[in-house]
C-alpha cells in the first residue's frame, strides 16, 4: 500500500509538469482564490509571504473534518491528538506541548476569530459553522506573541451578513450510534444590523468497550462523545466606516470521555478497543465565551479593538489505566484578552501597530485515590497569569516586484500560584501537607522578524523570512527556586508560491531551519529537599525540513490535491545532570532507548539525549486526494472523492523506547455526495479510515514507577467510521 501510494504521488508530481496534457477551457476551469488574514489584514493566500495553509469551510465539510484533531490529515507536519480529559495536544514541525494543565502553555497559539484560547480543553468541540481555518507554520512572535513558537491556528467562523436571509441544517448518522445535528441561520434586521445563530450537537457511543461493564461492578465504555454547543453573533454597521460585531458561545461536554490504554501491565487486553476498566467515567464540563470586534476606518488607517472573555468549569473523573485507581478533577478558569490595533497603508508602506493584554485566573482541585479514605490531592485555589505586549510590523514595496518586511514585539509575562499538594480523606478534609506550591515569576522577551518577497512573475512569488518566537516560562511544585525559563526559537525559512496552467495548478513549496533553545522537559530536580520530577530547561535542538502543497484542476470535473512533508528534528545538546525517572531506574539498563546513561554509577545519574529524535516527528508525511464530479441526466451532480494519508514511523515521546513508537501507516477515506440541481440539498455517504488502522497518537512510559516497559496514556485515533449525512440550505 505504501509503495502504491508513493508511486501515485510520483505520477501526480510528474503530471504537474506536463501542461500540454491538460488543454481545457480555462474560462471555466480555474482554482478559486482564498483570502486569509494571517498578517492581520485581508490578502490573497498566494500573495502572503508566509508558509500558511488555509482550509475552507466547504473543504472541511466535504472531507469530513469535524474537529481540530482532523486537521492533521490536511496540513504538512501537523500532529494533533486529544487527551483523556478532552484537551488537544498540538505539535507543528516537531514543536508542541503535552502539558495541558493549568500551569502548562501551548507552543501553537490557537485563536477563534482573533481571540487567543489559552486552554485547549474546548477547542475541538467549537468546530462548526466555519468559514476557514488558517494554519501558520513557523514562529509568529511578532503578530501573535507568546506561546506561538511553533506557529498559530486561526479558526474563522462565518460572520453575520447584512441584507441576506439564509441558513442551513444537517443531520449526520453513523456507526457507533453516531448522531450529529448542526445548523445556522442568518437574519437581517433592517439595513444596518444582522444576527447569525448556529448550533451543533454531536454524540457517539464509546470506541473502547469495557469488558466488565456494569454499574457498581466495573467501568463503563469510553472514548465517546456527547457535546452540545451554540453560538450567536450580531453585526452592526451604521456606516461604511464603522462596524461592531458581538459574539457569544456555549459548550457542554458530557459522556464518559477517557479512552487511554495501558501496556506492560496485568490490565492489558491486547485490543486497543477494549479495556479492563474499573471506574464509571463521567464528564460535566461547561464552557462559555463572549467577545467583540470593533473596526473604525479613519481614512489614513483602520482602528480595530478585539475583546474576549472565556470561562470554563471542568467537572470530570478519570482512571489510571495501569492500576484502575480513580481520580477526580474540578476546576474553574477565567481569561480576558484585549487587543488594540491600528493598521493602514501609507504610500508604499503597509503597516500595523498594536497593544495586547491577557489575564487568567484559575482554580484547580485534582484528587487521586490512594487507599480507602485517602487521596493525594493537588489543591491550587489561586493560579494566575498576566501578559501584555506592544508590537508593530511593516511591509515596504521597494519596487513593483520587491517588498521588505520588518516586525518587532515586546512582551512581559507574570505567572503566580498559591496552593499545595496534600493528603485528604474521603470527605475532602486535609489530613497532612505533602508540599506547598507557591510561585511568582516574571519574564520578558523581544521578538523580531525580517523578510523579503519578490514576484518572479505575476503568478509566482519567492519569499524568505527570519523570525524569532517565545514560549513563556513557568513553575513546578514546591516553594522557592521552582521556576523554569521561557523557550526560544529562531527560524530561517524560504519558499515559493505559484499558479500555473492559466490558474489551474497551484504549487507551493517551502524549506525551513529552526534553532530551538531552552526547551522545557520533565526531569529530576529537588522539591522540599527530595528528588522529584520537575520541569527544567534543556539546551538545544535543531529542526529542518521541506514542505510541498499542490492543487490541480485537471478538467471541469476532476481535481487532485497533494501535500508532502519531510522533516528532520533532533536534540543537538540535551543533557539532564540528574537524569529522570527512567535513566535512574536500574531496571531499564537493558531496555533500548536513544539516550546515554552510565548505569554502573549510582542514581541520580547524568543522562545525555543528544542525537535523539524529537517526539511526534515522522520523517515523511503524504496527503493525496482525487475528486471527480458526474453531471447527472436527471439533474444534480454526484461527487466522488478518495483521499489517503501516509506517515512514516515516529517516536511518541523523547526517550526512544520501542514501546512508545508508532510505526508507519496509511489511512484512507472515501465519500460520495449527491447535490440537487438547485444546490438546495445534499446527501453524502462516507467511510473514514477504510483500513481500520490502529494508530497511536500519544504514548508515555510510567514515570511513577520509572519503568520503560509499562505505561499508560496510550491514545488512538478513531477506528473505521462510516455514515450518511443529509444537508439542506435555504
Amino acid at each position: 500500500m505504501r509503495i502504491m501510494l508513493f508511486a501515485s504521488t510520483a505520477v501526480a508530481i510528474v503530471g504537474l509538469h506536463a501542461p500540454t496534457a491538460y488543454a481545457q477551457d480555462t474560462a471555466q476551469v480555474q482554482l478559486d482564490e482564498v483570502v486569509v488574514t494571517a498578517q492581520r489584514r485581508s490578502e490573497n493566500l498566494q500573495k502572503t509571504p508566509l508558509t500558511v495553509s488555509a482550509v475552507t469551510g466547504e473543504k472541511l465539510e466535504s472531507q469530513g473534518i469535524k474537529s481540530v484533531v482532523d486537521l492533521g490529515s490536511q496540513v504538512p507536519a501537523l500532529q494533533i491528538t486529544s487527551s483523556g480529559g478532552g484537551a488537544a495536544q498540538i505539535f507543528l514541525r516537531g514543536i508542541g506541548s503535552t502539558n495541558t494543565t493549568e500551569v502548562g502553555d501551548p507552543a501553537v497559539a490557537y485563536h477563534i476569530d482573533g481571540i487567543y484560547i489559552a486552554r485547549s480543553t474546548s477547542v475541538g468541540s467549537l468546530f462548526y459553522d466555519i468559514d476557514r481555518v488558517e494554519v501558520l507554520r513557523g514562529p509568529q512572535g511578532t503578530l501573535y506573541g507568546r506561546n506561538a513558537t511553533a506557529g498559530a491556528i486561526n479558526v474563522i467562523t462565518k460572520k453575520p451578513k447584512l441584507g441576506d436571509y439564509e441558513g442551513y441544517g444537517s443531520v449526520d448518522v453513523g456507526n457507533y450510534g453516531a448522531l450529529t445535528t448542526s445548523g445556522a441561520v442568518n437574519i437581517p434586521v433592517g439595513e444596518t444590523l444582522a444576527v447569525r445563530a448556529a448550533f451543533q450537537q454531536s454524540r457517539h457511543d464509546g470506541y473502547v468497550t469495557a469488558l466488565n461493564s456494569g454499574p457498581g461492578t466495573g467501568g463503563n465504555d469510553r472514548y465517546d462523545q456527547d457535546d452540545k454547543s451554540a453560538r450567536v453573533q450580531a453585526l452592526w454597521k451604521p456606516s461604511d466606516v464603522f462596524s461592531v460585531r458581538l459574539t457569544a458561545d456555549y459548550l457542554h461536554q458530557g459522556g464518559a470521555g477517557g479512552g487511554d490504554q495501558t501496556y506492560g501491565t496485568a490490565r492489558v487486553t491486547g485490543d486497543p478497543w477494549t479495556c479492563n476498566c474499573s471506574v464509571n467515567l463521567y464528564r460535566n464540563n461547561r464552557f462559555f465565551s463572549t467577545g467583540g470586534e470593533a473596526n473604525w476606518d479613519l481614512g489614513f488607517a483602520t482602528l480595530t479593538y478585539l475583546m474576549g472573555y472565556n470561562f470554563s468549569r471542568l467537572d470530570r473523573n478519570g482512571e489510571n489505566a495501569s492500576t484502575g485507581a480513580p481520580n477526580y478533577f474540578k476546576g474553574k478558569d477565567h481569561t480576558w484578552s484585549h487587543e488594540l490595533r491600528l493598521g493602514g497603508e501609507t504610500g508604499d508602506l503597509k503597516w500595523v501597530v498594536g497593544l495586547y493584554r491577557f489575564t487568567e485566573d484559575n482554580n484547580v482541585d485534582f484528587r487521586v485515590f490512594l487507599a480507602t479514605n485517602s487521596y493525594l490531592s493537588f489543591i491550587q485555589p489561586e493560579v494566575t497569569a498576566e501578559s501584555w505586549a506592544a508590537f508593530g510590523q511593516g511591509t515596504y514595496a521597494v519596487t513593483d516586484r520587491l517588498r521588505l518586511t520588518a516586525g518587532l514585539r515586546y512582551t512581559e509575562d507574570q505567572k503566580a500560584r498559591n496552593g499545595g499538594t496534600f493528603l485528604t480523606n474521603a470527605a475532602g478534609a486535609i489530613t497532612s501537607t505533602v508540599v506547598l506550591n507557591v510561585a511568582d515569576a516574571k519574564w520578558d522577551a523581544t521578538n523580531w522578524k525580517l523578510g523579503a518577497d519578490f514576484d518572479l512573475t505575476p503568478d509566482s512569488m519567492l519569499y524568505a523570512n527570519v523570525a524569532t518566537g517565545y514560549k513563556a516560562g513557568g513553575y513546578f511544585d514546591g516553594v522557592g527556586q521552582n521556576t523554569y525559563e521561557p523557550e526560544k526559537i529562531t527560524s530561517y525559512e524560504a519558499g515559493v508560491k505559484n499558479r500555473f496552467l492559466d490558474n489551474r495548478l497551484q504549487l507551493n513549496a517551502s524549506a525551513f531551519l529552526y534553532d530551538y533553545k531552552d526547551f522545557q522537559v520533565s526531569a529530576v530536580g529537588v522539591i522540599a529537599g527530595q528528588n522529584a520530577t520537575v520541569t527544567l530547561n534543556a539546551d538545544k535542538a535543531r529542526v529542518y525540513g521541506l514542505e510541498l502543497e499542490s492543487n490541480l484542476v485537471l478538467t471541469e470535473h476532476d481535481r487532485i490535491d497533494a501535500t508532502l512533508g519531510w522533516i528532520h528534528a533532533e536534540y543537538t545538546d540535551f543533557v539532564l545532570p540528574l537524569g529522570d525517572a527512567f535513566a535512574n531506574n536500574n531496571a531499564n539498563a537493558t531496555v533500548a532507548g536513544c539516550y546515554t546513561a552510565n548505569f554502573a554509577v549510582a542514581a541520580p545519574r547524568s543522562t545525555d539525549f543528544s542525537g535523539c529524535r524529537m517526539a511526534r516527528t515522522p520523517a515523511w508525511t503524504v496527503n493525496l486526494g482525487y475528486q471527480h464530479v458526474w453531471d447527472l441526466s436527471f439533474g444534480g451532480t454526484l461527487t466522488g472523492r478518495v483521499q489517503t494519508h501516509y506517515e512514516s514511523g515516529k517516536n511518541l515521546e523523547y526517550h526512544g523506547f520501542t514501546q512508545n513508537r508508532q510505526d508507519g501507516f496509511t489511512k484512507s477515506d472515501v465519500s460520495l455526495t449527491y447535490a440537487s440541481a438547485d444546490d438546495r440539498w445534499t446527501l453524502q455517504g462516507y467511510v473514514r479510515n477504510i483500513e481500520n488502522e490502529d494508530v497511536r497518537t500519544a504514548s508515555s512510559p510510567n514515570s511513577t514507577t520509572g519503568l520503560a516497559t509499562n505505561g499508560n496514556a496510550d491514545f488512538y485515533a478513531p477506528p473505521r467510521t462510516y455514515g450518511v449525512r443529509l444537508g439542506v440550505t435555504f
